[in-house]
């Protein structure tokens, strides 16, 4: 940006590159603005327009709070309205659920209480306890580094502070989170015939929602370390296989875990989600058998007593464990994004 006048002492030339520069320039532009305005022909210019000194208005000041939660709602605002013109963008937001839950409905149709369901059901939690996190890497990879990018610049131009823009950008994307939610708990649930409860029913949903927040927090995380976003998919993708295989207990159960392994399990969102579904589901299921077949599981706590030791009486506290892991992402997000320096975008 270059600020003249006809005086060619009056030039300033703003060089980002250089902080002390950059300083230097920003005395400079003051200096010129307070002169202008003391000048005639500011004052002619604002009488003839009939408006007053914005400098002279107390309530107009920046630092107020309320200018703050005036620019918080201009950048939801500005970010909705972003989703909202891009078909493609509002169904990655808003419909990743629903398509998710019709593609396992297609797949499995209606679930039964024989022996065979058992794995059916193995099968099915653990695809939910996959997906949602993926589907919020999706999301950000996709969509993220044009609003990132866009708010670095506002950011460098003094609008705004980084962490301002991560909470617009949560308060933008948890809505639009929380329907997709709910549309994959009322067809992938109920239609595909989990177990019947209500209180189950919102444990599943809760779930998915967390889920697909922490998947999209890391990789907003990840993206504002790593600025090219394949390069930033990549590693987000490495961190959740990792998280999967060790965390999930679907694919080995925690037992059998060499102790490093297990260990680093506790550090997985995916352990506290795994068990929650498959208490969920599993507590207090009867399941049939026929007098031709081996009969493995006659209820389904025998494969919780296997596989989730202690899940049903520690469903709640898991959830819980899995709420404060998302929250702590969150607010990590929030933090790095508030104390990092804004990079320099070429």
């Amino acid at each position: 940006a270059v600020v003249s006048t006809q005086s060619t002492g009056d030039v300033a030339s703003v060089d980002r590159y250089c902080k002390e520069k950059q300083a230097l320039t920003e005395l400079k532009v003051k200096s010129l603005i307070q002169s202008y305005r003391r000048s005639d022909l500011y004052h002619e210019l604002m009488a003839a327009l009939g408006l007053r000194d914005p400098g002279s208005q107390s309530w107009t000041d920046r630092s107020t709070p309320f200018d703050t939660l005036y620019r918080l709602g201009v950048l939801v605002y500005r970010m909705n309205v972003n989703v909202i013109r891009s078909v493609r963008a509002w169904g990655m937001r808003a419909f990743v659920g629903l398509m998710f839950s019709l593609m396992l409905f297609a797949f499995m149709l209606r679930l039964k209480n024989d022996q065979a369901s058992m794995q059916n059901r193995v099968g099915l939690l653990f695809q939910i306890a996959n997906g949602p996190t993926y589907f919020g890497i999706m999301n950000a990879v996709d969509l993220f580094p044009t609003l990132r990018d866009l708010g670095y610049r506002e950011c460098m131009d003094g609008l705004y502070k980084p962490g301002l823009f991560i909470l617009a950008y949560y308060l933008h994307v948890i809505p639009f989170t929380a329907a997709t939610s709910i549309m994959f708990g009322g067809l992938g649930y109920w239609g595909i015939g989990f177990y019947p409860e209500i209180i189950r029913f919102l444990y599943s949903t809760g779930v998915f929602f967390i889920l697909m927040v922490q998947g999209e927090s890391i990789a907003v995380m990840i993206l504002g370390l790593i600025s090219d976003p394949v390069l930033a998919n990549g590693v987000v993708s490495l961190i959740m296989s990792l998280s999967i295989t060790v965390g999930s207990g679907f694919i080995r159960n925690f037992q059998s875990l060499h102790p490093v392994f297990e260990l680093l399990s506790y550090g997985s969102m995916h352990r506290y989600a795994s068990s929650v579904l498959a208490a969920n589901e599993f507590s207090n299921l009867t399941l049939t058998c026929r007098d031709d077949e081996y009969c493995t599981y006659t209820e389904g706590g025998e494969y919780l007593n296997t596989t989730f030791p202690g899940a049903a009486e520690e469903k709640g506290e898991n959830f819980a464990i899995l709420t404060g892991y998302g929250a702590i992402l969150v607010i990590l997000c929030h933090v790095i994004y508030s104390i990092m320096r804004v990079p320099r975008l070429r």
